[in-house]
């Protein structure tokens, strides 16, 4: 995630300004190479040099890395993190007065055709937040939520691509099953997602309305919609996404604690 994002800033701003550190030096390397922008040898060393600080590190390494360049942060700075869980409140008690904004992002945004969910706290000024919309934007869709949705927010677009994975991954498992020629099965199961999302984004009708206007009566989409409700598919999916708001929930408080 953080190369993706070193990719968005870099067409954002001037690759002379960036600075990026890891502590693994093949990534570093790698990013020096693909994108040529400033190397540094140290956290501290990025916060220095840099007016935003995007921290793409894992929840549970976020105390670590806020206690080693808390002392070099100041109200001229804008702090992002992408890190699930960790709330702005940890941010607020920990840098004082002290610009943050939290985004979810998910990925699709490899592909430029992400989700990033995007909030602030008090400190951060309007230009400021427009500035890292714009930042994201590149890869994808800002949408602007209130804090306490981040959870759910998880739930629905950070582990949402993992659902059409899981769905593609059965349609393909049934076709194979039911006789077609595994040559043809990814293309023909992951275009028709890629379809259908685009109709989804593009055309003027809900999704309901979609759906609609392809099951014809006494049809074959009508006999699996009645199928899949018999089945309800939709308590399936509810009970599943419950199940994930509440280990986002339980995620952040253990980063928190």
């Amino acid at each position: 995630m953080g190369k993706i994002l070193v990719d968005a800033v870099v067409s954002t701003v001037c690759k002379e300004n960036v600075f990026c550190f890891d502590i693994d030096l093949k990534k570093l390397a790698e990013i020096k190479k693909l994108y040529k922008v400033n190397i540094c040898s140290s956290n501290k060393d990025v916060v220095l040099n840099s007016d935003i600080i995007i921290f793409a590190v894992k929840p549970q390494q976020m105390k670590q890395v806020v206690e080693e360049i808390k002392d070099f942060i100041d109200n001229t700075k804008i702090v992002v993190s992408i890190a699930a869980g960790v709330k702005l409140e940890f941010f607020n008690k920990n840098l004082k007065n002290v610009a943050v904004i939290r985004v979810m992002p998910n990925l699709p945004i490899k592909v430029s055709c992400g989700v990033s969910a995007i909030c602030k706290n008090k400190f951060c000024s309007k230009e400021k937040y427009e500035f890292v919309k714009k930042i994201f934007s590149k890869k994808g869709v800002v949408v602007e939520v209130k804090e306490e949705f981040m959870d759910l927010i998880t739930a629905l677009s950070g582990s949402g691509p993992a659902y059409i994975f899981y769905i593609s991954e059965i349609i393909q498992k049934i076709a194979l099953k039911l006789g077609l020629n595994k040559k043809i099965v990814p293309e023909l199961v992951n275009f028709t997602i890629l379809g259908a999302a685009k109709m989804l984004t593009e055309e003027k009708l809900s999704a309901e309305e979609l759906r609609v206007a392809v099951t014809s009566k006494k049809g074959t989409t009508e006999q699996a919609i009645k199928t899949f409700k018999f089945y309800n598919l939709e308590k399936i999916f509810y009970n599943a996404i419950k199940k994930a708001v509440s280990r986002a929930k339980e995620i952040s408080k253990e980063v928190s604690s």
